[in-house]
């Protein structure tokens, strides 16, 4: 009799444990449930990755300036996005999204952001890439005070690699040249150059629309 009473103690024991570090995990868990939409095209983004990473205190009790990867995942067809995790001693967070032709986009959060129990639905917008082939030539050379002067003068005009407002000068008779760049997809840009022959100077602009994904073609013959 005494020692089923203490096999039952026992179990109770045991079952008190599981549900109370069950209770804990329910109160420490972290579900986050987000979206990534391209606003040019109008479209949720299906198959891009998804990571998360946190800045977590460490052993020392200072918090690390670098961050770890949590978890990465997909989006699926509807462009959702999710991650389930336990709350841990962290100081923020950080979403990085990439995907194929695509600019990569990247968010600090803070931990005030993102509470336990609470589902945090963010949506992020990811921009699709386009390139832009402009090609300058003097195809009627007068002499050598020929002069043009080139560049992008609206639209989205920055990050690494892409199209900038700079503007650019070609000087003599048989001056040529090619700018590739790339910009945001379905989206204008507009082109601005000034000619000069013979002593007068004209400004012309081209307004070019390009198509995400692709390749836009500008030939400026003066």
């Amino acid at each position: 009799m005494f020692d089923r009473l203490i096999k039952l103690v026992s179990c109770c024991f045991v079952l008190l444990i599981i549900v109370t570090s069950c209770n804990k995990d329910k109160q420490n868990a972290i579900h986050i449930e987000g979206k990534v939409f391209d606003p040019n095209t109008q479209a949720y983004v299906s198959g891009a990755s998804v990571t998360i990473a946190a800045s977590k205190l460490s052993s020392g009790g200072i918090y690390s300036s670098g961050y770890e990867d949590i978890a990465t995942t997909v989006t699926d067809a509807d462009g959702i996005f999710i991650f389930d995790f336990q709350e841990d001693k962290f100081s923020g967070y950080q979403i990085r999204i990439s995907k194929d032709n695509y600019f990569n986009f990247f968010k600090e959060l803070n931990t005030s952001e993102i509470e336990p129990g609470i589902t945090f639905s963010p949506l992020y917008n990811l921009y699709p890439v386009a390139y832009i082939d402009l090609k300058i030539r003097n195809v009627v050379p007068y002499d050598s005070n020929d002069f043009v002067s080139y560049g992008f003068s609206s639209g989205w005009l920055g990050g690494y690699d892409c199209c900038d407002n700079n503007f650019f000068q070609g000087h003599g008779l048989y001056f040529a040249d090619t700018l590739f760049c790339k910009t945001q997809g379905n989206q204008f840009v507009t082109v601005t150059y000034n000619v000069t022959k013979q002593g007068t100077t004209l400004l012309h602009t081209k307004v070019l629309f390009c198509n995400a994904f692709d390749t836009t073609h500008f030939d400026i013959d003066y």
